[in-house]
This record gives structure tokens, C-alpha cells and sequence, in this order.
């Protein structure tokens, strides 16, 4: 491990900002922190190699992240291990069509072609340690049984740039086929725009039995080119979108996070999903609850056995003090060089 002047700490109550600590408490689970004059990410080596913070300099933490973090730190990782809303910034492989379709080590699961939960051995197991500067880090997952990929995590914050590579090597002595799937989890009231060129043909929105009414792109961004949800009433969805550019960025009351990725082909994404997904869980009615997961993936890939494979996304956070209106927003991304279909 690389020297570094900063010193892990145990998150003892979930962090309300990107760039503090709370004190050592044996219920918590260990946090470092990289940290630059523009920028500030938070992360533990448990829990799946989790991000818990992003933030401009000074302002609150972007990342939406659970209760469980504090209550439950050090989760029991097996075959049958259930899902854990500890939020954050995790890793998944893709497609969740077929999360336990390339195992042995749960036939249940298995046979029931099951795309819950994902799979534990990514997303709760303790990752290793490699790097660690005052900007840097590098972790490495162990060997999943359920998806037969070791994972390599590198983040580098660079300027005003977050930067994420992760690498997924084949450890099986067989072919898996799988993409790398980034998923940010924020605040469900958290504003969005996605760049879209056909609405018709670049968007699909599903829905969730439970919702009680349909899923709508808000109307107003519509017109402008973007899509984010139709807000107000309780939902629960999914939207499949091709965007119309290399970024898409999310509204706090007070920063603007902008996520960009390389422009993939349609086809080299797997047909179940798509090259950017937004998934809303929010309910006005319950204020606080719910989550919005800003998701990136990298191409389909099929790996024979020791090959490897890499997806990279970058995050901007800035402070944001304009106007809460879309063509407020609208200037911002101008501003910040983005390019506004």
C-alpha cells in the first residue's frame, strides 16, 4: 500500500457529508477518503467496495446512503444471502436477467431463473486493499463463486474529475458471459436530465406492479431534449434510455453531479438492457424514503477463462447556486462546457 497522510475511520452514523468522519465506534464499518481542493469521494473496502460519499468541496454528500451501513456493517456473505439497502455507489454484473443463471452454488435460485437479489459476493463481501493515496485507490475483490469474476476497482480524483475503472477477470476454468454496471444511488428528489434524441425509439419505461398510476417523462425537459421522470405522485420505475450524448447530470438544491461514460453501439450493450438506466422508488407522501439509482454499463462481453475485461465512468460534482428551474439548469451545463442537444 502506497503511503498516504489520511487516516481510515469507522463510520459510526452515516456520513452527512462527503468530506467528514464520524468517530471510531466498533458498529462501524471502516471509511478512507480521497480528497483534492475541488473534490471529496468517501469509500469502504466492505460491503462490496462501496462508495458512501461525493461531493463538491464543502458541500453535503451527494450519495443516498442506508441505515443498514451502521446497522448492519459486517454482513453474513453466502449463496443465500439476501439484498441489503446499504446504497451508495456499487458495482454490479450485468445483465440481472441472468444474475444467477451461471452457478452452482444456489440450484434454487438457479432453476427459478431469479434476478433478485444481486449477487452477494460482488456487493457485500470485504474487497482487499491494494492502493491507497491522498487522491487514489485500489481495491480487489475475491473470487465470486456465483459470478466466477474477480473485480479490480480504481478511483483517481483528478482536477475537478472523479475517475472509475473497474476491471472483471475470469477466474473459471470456463467462459462467463457478463457487462460491468455502475449504479449511483441518490436522493429520490434529485432532478435529472438525460440527453435524448428519439423518444420514441431511444426510451422504454417499465413499471412495477405496485405503482398505482404510469410512468411519465416530465414534459417540460421533454421538450427540451432530456428525460427525467414525471415527479409527484408515488412511483416506482425503470427507464431503458439511449442517450443522446456522453453524460447525464442530476440537480441537488445546491450541486450539480455530472456522470459521463464512452458512447457504446446499441449492440454491444445486452438486449435486456441499456447503455444508461434511471430506477425512481419515491413516494411524496413519505418524505425521505425511496431512492433514485443513476446507472452506466459497459459492453456484453463473453470472457474465456483468465480473460478480462474494463468499464470506466467519470463524475464532476460543482456548487450550484442558480435558479431551480430547467432553463436555470439549462445554463449550467452550458457553463460547464457541456455540449446541450
Amino acid at each position: 500500500m502506497k503511503n498516504s497522510k489520511r487516516i481510515p475511520c469507522l463510520l459510526a452514523g452515516l456520513l452527512t457529508a462527503a468530506t467528514a468522519c464520524a468517530d471510531p465506534d466498533s458498529r462501524g464499518v471502516e471509511v478512507h477518503q480521497l480528497q483534492n481542493d475541488k473534490l471529496s469521494y468517501s469509500f469502504t473496502t466492505g460491503l462490496g467496495g462501496r462508495g458512501l460519499g461525493f461531493a463538491a468541496a464543502g458541500r453535503d454528500n451527494l450519495l443516498k446512503v442506508g441505515e443498514a451501513v451502521r446497522e448492519q456493517p459486517a454482513p453474513e456473505v453466502s449463496a443465500d444471502a439476501g439484498f441489503i439497502p446499504y446504497f451508495g455507489h456499487i458495482v454490479w454484473p450485468g445483465p440481472q436477467s441472468n444474475w444467477w443463471g451461471q452457478q452452482t452454488v444456489n440450484p434454487e435460485r438457479r432453476a427459478a431463473k431469479a434476478d433478485w437479489p444481486p449477487d452477494p459476493f460482488t456487493v457485500l463481501s470485504k474487497y482487499s486493499l491494494a492502493e491507497l493515496t491522498d487522491t487514489s485507490a485500489k481495491i480487489v475483490s475475491p473470487v465470486s463463486p456465483v459470478t466466477g469474476l474477480q473485480l479490480t476497482k480504481e478511483v483517481h480524483l483528478q482536477g475537478d474529475a472523479l475517475e472509475h475503472r473497474v476491471e472483471a477477470i475470469n477466474r473459471r476454468d470456463e467462459a462467463v458471459s457478463w457487462d460491468i454496471w455502475f449504479n449511483t444511488r441518490v436522493r429520490p428528489e434529485t432532478r435529472v436530465y438525460v440527453p435524448v434524441k428519439d423518444f420514441d425509439g431511444d426510451l422504454r419505461l417499465s413499471e412495477f406492479p405496485e405503482m398505482p398510476g404510469e410512468a411519465k417523462a416530465d414534459a417540460e425537459k421533454r421538450e427540451r431534449g432530456f428525460f427525467d421522470f414525471a415527479r409527484g405522485e408515488k412511483i416506482k420505475a425503470k427507464a431503458y434510455i439511449e442517450p443522446a450524448a456522453d453524460w447525464f447530470a442530476a440537480f441537488t438544491d445546491d450541486q450539480l453531479f455530472v456522470i459521463e461514460f464512452p458512447m457504446l453501439p446499441r449492440d454491444a450493450i445486452h438486449p435486456d438492457q441499456s447503455l444508461v438506466e434511471l430506477y425512481l422508488e419515491a413516494d411524496p407522501a413519505q418524505p425521505g424514503s425511496g431512492v433514485l439509482e443513476l446507472e452506466v454499463h459497459g459492453p456484453y462481453r463473453t470472457l474465456a477463462p483468465g480473460e478480462s475485461m474494463s468499464a470506466t465512468e467519470k463524475w464532476r460534482a460543482v456548487a450550484y447556486t442558480g435558479e431551480d428551474t430547467v432553463e436555470g439548469h439549462l445554463r449550467a451545463l452550458r457553463d460547464l462546457g457541456l455540449k446541450i442537444p
